[in-house]
């Protein structure tokens, strides 16, 4: 598995399954990938993740045959840039309100014609130069890597419908911690879910690939109901829930529950 390994067309057939990793930990990562999830994101937005540590954890993801995503810190080019040269499967930009933001995503991510992504042949990408034939690579590298954009504003939901003209975007991502707030609303109340659910419909309408964040099996299943195929959890939840039922149980108590993180 590298970045030039074209698996983002499965998510137009099926779900695929992803986790958040939000440690800067090139075990933790691997490790998670091993769990036999169908792609990681690695968080470098909410997470604190320096640059060495990441590209580490880009490699131990692939080298364990699972695509890595980079949910970028911004969605701008410096960091889009960065991410791709590590030789990431593809990125996940935050705050994507209009059809304008998606667009500058876009040209960012892709080498000319199709953007304006930086030319170089030296970084890990391109196999530190090796690649046998660099304008066969500039295309495949275009193909290959995942644009995706999160819909997380009350703004962004009014211009869905113009986002999801914009061409080259493949997942938009509803994230729902930051689109309850711009609603003020708790993040599950009957308004959100029904905002989502309604997103998530129109874009799969659309014929595009939706996203979301499920913290619970029963979340997923309705989330792939609506027709979200990009489906991520994080590993967080998962690590609590296992410390804190072991402690319970040795201490003669129950299982604890542990609530998804939205």
């Amino acid at each position: 598995m590298d970045n030039l390994t074209n698996w983002k067309e499965a998510l137009k057939e099926r779900p695929l399954y992803g986790c958040f990793v939000t440690y800067g930990s090139a075990d933790i990562a691997e490790m998670t990938a091993m769990l036999g999830f169908d792609f990681l994101v690695l968080d470098n937005e909410h997470g604190v993740i320096e640059q060495s540590t990441l590209v580490d954890m880009v490699r131990a993801s692939q080298l364990r045959g699972v695509p890595a995503v980079v949910r970028c810190a911004m969605k701008e080019y410096d960091h889009i840039q960065k991410a791709l040269d590590f030789g990431a499967n593809g990125i996940l930009a935050p705050l994507v309100n209009t059809a304008e933001d998606a667009r500058r995503v876009v040209d960012m991510s892709n080498y000319f014609p199709e953007g304006h992504r930086g030319t170089a042949y030296l970084p890990r990408a391109s196999h530190y130069g090796l690649v046998p034939d660099k304008r066969a690579y500039l295309k495949q590298a275009n193909a290959c890597k995942l644009v995706a954009c999160q819909v997380e504003t009350r703004q962004a939901i009014e211009n869905l419908d113009e986002i999801l003209a914009v061409e080259g975007v493949d997942v938009y991502f509803i994230g729902p911690g930051d689109l309850a707030s711009s609603y003020d609303e708790p993040t599950c109340s009957p308004k959100m879910m029904e905002i989502t659910e309604a997103a998530i419909r129109r874009i799969a309408a659309a014929g595009k690939v939706a996203g979301y964040y499920v913290g619970t099996p029963e979340a997923a299943k309705e989330a792939a109901g609506w027709g979200a195929t990009f489906l991520l959890t994080a590993i967080n939840q998962y690590m609590t829930a296992g410390g804190l039922n072991f402690l319970s149980r040795v201490r003669g108590g129950q299982d604890v529950e542990v609530k998804s993180v939205y």
